[in-house]
């Protein structure tokens, strides 16, 4: 079921009868200042080993927080073939510390997972191998002809990278996306210029972090267009845009954080070029919020129920009826504070 066709198509029958959906969170006063990313925090050292990416998401999850509670997490891949990588190479993506899911525009996805000094990589090449992967260079290849049942996390694994130093396994179903993460990046995403300040915000808020949602580039603007679907007339796409007046300039990086694993609260932020810009698109964007919260339903619904501009970066308090609820909603892209209509 496509979530955001069903929201976005309720929007289109409200507009389309003339009717509206309004309400506003209430908003702090907005401040100046910026700030610097706590860099010894698990995010920000998470975000530190792989590059700038430009246009893309990351989503991150602190298995040391979560355990198994992996539907409460932004990251994740591998759950499903946890068991079948227990058997086959002796460990599981939740036995890591920390994963981030990279997800770069119009390229395939890579995993990054880190394990601490007890887990022992040291044989995992050599089960490999067993398992008809092949060297290449620094990384290894996976068998290119049929893959059984018993062994379906091979698709996306079918290249990977052991890092022992860093402690790092990289996999995808793409060896070149393998091997651009396998270098110590010299242009971290930890230290990219639109994603510190929000690093700041997080830090700011949260001793700790379970799980997060890091979008840059164009990622961090949802279009109304791609919402809705190509089924949609241009005069629904006009009633539907009349939905969302004001202000929506395209924000450069976003981030949706969750500080524990069964918390109904969360933190999401968007960075603009500066003050004037950011504090220009609040009333906008804090509406946009409250119309898509108003038609999804009770069991999914989340509010914006606090709203501030620092610096550049303009953040919203979101609460939820159910913890899942903040996850469904921005992998369903239907948050609406990073609506671009």
């Amino acid at each position: 079921m496509d979530f955001r066709r069903t929201t976005l198509a309720a929007v289109v029958v409200l507009a389309l009868s003339g009717c509206s959906v309004s309400g506003r969170p209430s908003a702090s006063t907005p401040s100046e200042g910026g700030g610097t990313a706590a860099h010894g925090s698990a995010l920000s050292s998470a975000l530190d080993q792989v590059p700038d990416i430009g246009d893309g998401s990351v989503f991150y999850a602190d298995w040391s927080m979560l355990g198994d509670q992996n539907t409460t997490s932004f990251a994740g891949g591998l759950v499903a073939v946890d068991d079948q990588m227990q058997r086959d190479l002796g460990i599981r993506s939740r036995d890591a510390r920390w994963e981030l899911d990279v997800q770069r525009v119009h390229l395939p996805p890579v995993e990054v997972l880190s394990y601490d000094v007890r887990t022992d990589l040291s044989g995992l090449a050599t089960k490999l191998t067993r398992l008809s992967y092949r060297a290449d260079g620094s990384i290894l290849i996976g068998p290119t002809g049929q893959v059984s049942q018993e062994h379906t996390w091979m698709f996306p694994l079918r290249a990977i990278g052991i890092d022992r130093k860093r402690h790092l396994l990289v996999g995808s179903s793409d060896a070149v996306a393998v091997r651009s993460l396998m270098a110590v990046p010299s242009h971290p995403l930890g230290h990219a210029e639109s994603v510190v300040p929000l690093l700041a915000q997080v830090a700011a808020r949260q001793d700790r972090t379970a799980t997060a949602a890091i979008a840059v580039g164009s990622a961090a603007c949802m279009p109304l267009t791609s919402m809705i679907g190509k089924s949609v007339n241009p005069e629904q796409l006009a009633a539907v845009r009349r939905q969302f007046p004001g202000t929506f300039t395209p924000p450069q990086a976003e981030i949706t954080a969750i500080a524990g694993p069964t918390d109904t609260t969360a933190l999401d932020a968007l960075t603009f070029p500066d003050h004037r810009s950011a504090q220009a698109n609040q009333a906008a964007r804090s509406a946009a919020s409250q119309t898509l919260s108003g038609i999804e339903g009770d069991a999914n619904e989340v509010r914006a129920t606090g709203t501030a501009v620092t610096g550049r970066v303009l953040s919203f308090d979101l609460t939820a009826n159910q913890p899942q609820a903040v996850v469904q909603r921005v992998m369903g892209s239907k948050l609406g504070v990073d609506l671009c209509p």
